[in-house]
């Protein structure tokens, strides 16, 4: 049995990491990493050997970047626990109080590094926590966005998200690229096709259906879900599946020498069926076509982080024949359009009832959900954490609690796990196989094929 390795992730974006190769070999205090910047800072008043070692070490870190507006990125090193170690450096008037900011009522006042007006911090954090922060300067706030937020949380690796001998394994079949002709004209996404070895082409019944939002993504690296289907399908524990990966679509750019466009909010964050009829109309039929694979809606799933969480929530709900069954790792059940902006589908317009009605992002779902009678055909997997993103959007683990609590009061097959992790998919990676699991054990149908 494989041992089971740890999953870490130390930052939502990607991680400036100093190089300090280069350190003077005459200074007192060698720096080389952020843990030393750390332990410096942390020791009692800075010498002025020390301040030169920081200025030094910040110097190579940044290589001439602007830090006086605060919008540069943090440093930081994940350390053996779990967490962390992280440190700010801003460019702020000699005479000031400046310090770093975060949310819960944090604050961390920064040091001058000796007469220079280069002001310095570092803290230690622990695993499972995060940090939403901005510069105050004398009462102003800088900096803000996507630069501004990290944290760290490790989890264990289950054997069965681990490759494991003796088990047969699937393949991996590159679809190549899909241009959409109906749906989102001109759109081109990438996509694959997850064929376990226990298929049969002519034999036995037919497979169930597996979509996953965000394909590209769920395929790579340890824990990748062909492995986990492998290992699953091999020892009986879900029945045989064909999935489906699926990248969102990328738009031509709008004149010579631009930029494609990607097309994943208008297909992600739109709350009408519109994506799944484009899955059942411009992408299923292919798949369809190459394997035989089952027409019970019971037996079609399907999966998606943020955005594509709450699209994969949406396809159940609007296309209820087609899909109900649901994975749902920290979804964006949020407010993604403008004050004064409602718009109503012209799908759900010519709809007998109108389903969609002037409602307007997935944040309504609760209500949905409440109110709706009967109530849709779906069994949902939700998984969230505590440390989840809290901006003009919304809270997105409220927002997760509130779907949680709609589904349970309106009488729905679900599981909820709330965890102490941030917005990423690691992890509802981590559980895949308990997910899996879960998701297929239903005592409506035998499963006689597994």
């Amino acid at each position: 049995m494989p041992v089971c390795r740890m999953l870490s992730i130390a930052v939502i974006l990607p991680i400036l990491l100093p190089d300090v190769h280069g350190a003077e070999d005459n200074d007192p205090t060698q720096i080389r990493k952020v843990q030393d910047v750390h332990r410096v800072l942390h020791k009692g008043k800075l010498s002025a050997a020390d301040a030169r070692a920081v200025r030094n070490f910040m110097q190579r870190a940044y290589q001439q970047q602007d830090l006086s507006a605060g919008t540069h990125r943090h440093l930081l090193q994940r350390s053996d626990d779990g967490g962390g170690y992280a440190a700010w450096c801003l460019q702020a008037p000699s005479g000031a109080k400046v310090s770093v900011v975060a949310e819960k009522g944090r604050r961390w006042p920064m040091v001058r590094l000796g007469e220079e007006p280069l002001w310095v911090w570092s803290e230690k954090f622990e695993n499972f926590t995060s940090v939403h922060y901005r510069f105050d300067v004398n009462g102003t706030r800088l900096g803000g966005g996507r630069n501004s937020r990290f944290g760290f949380e490790s989890y264990e690796w289950q054997p069965d998200s681990l490759k494991q001998d003796g088990v047969p394994r699937g393949k991996l079949v590159d679809m190549g690229r899909h241009v959409s002709s109906q749906y989102y004209p001109g759109a081109a996404r990438q996509w694959w096709v997850y064929v376990p070895a226990q298929y049969a082409a002519d034999d036995g019944p037919p497979a169930k259906l597996i979509v996953f939002n965000d394909g590209g993504g769920f395929t790579k690296g340890i824990g990748n879900v062909p492995t986990v289907l492998d290992n699953l399908i091999h020892k009986q524990k879900i029945p045989v599946m064909i999935a489906v990966f699926l990248n969102p679509g990328m738009l031509p750019a709008k004149s010579a020498g631009g930029s494609k466009r990607s097309n994943r909010g208008n297909e992600y964050d739109t709350c009408t069926p519109r994506f799944a009829d484009f899955l059942d109309h411009e992408i299923l039929p292919t798949v369809r076509h190459r394997y035989r694979i089952s027409d019970d809606p019971w037996d079609h799933a399907i999966c998606g982080s943020s955005s594509g969480a709450s699209c994969a929530f949406t396809a159940a709900w609007h296309r209820n024949d087609l899909f109900r069954r649901v994975i749902s790792f920290v979804g964006s059940y949020c407010d993604f359009r403008p004050i004064g902006d409602y718009p109503v589908s012209k799908e759900a317009s010519r709809a007998a009832a109108s389903e969609f009605g002037p409602w307007k992002t997935a944040h309504d779902y609760p209500a949905l959900i409440r109110k709706t009678d009967p109530r849709r055909q779906i069994k949902v997997f939700l998984q969230d954490g505590e440390n989840d993103l809290d901006n003009r959007l919304g809270n997105w683990f409220q927002n997760n609690v509130r779907m949680a609590s709609a589904l349970a009061y309106a009488g729905y097959e679900y599981k909820f796990v709330a965890g102490q992790g941030m917005h990423s998919k690691r992890h509802g990676m981590a559980l895949l196989p308990d997910i899996l699991v879960w998701l297929w054990n239903d005592p409506r149908r035998s499963h006689s094929d597994k």
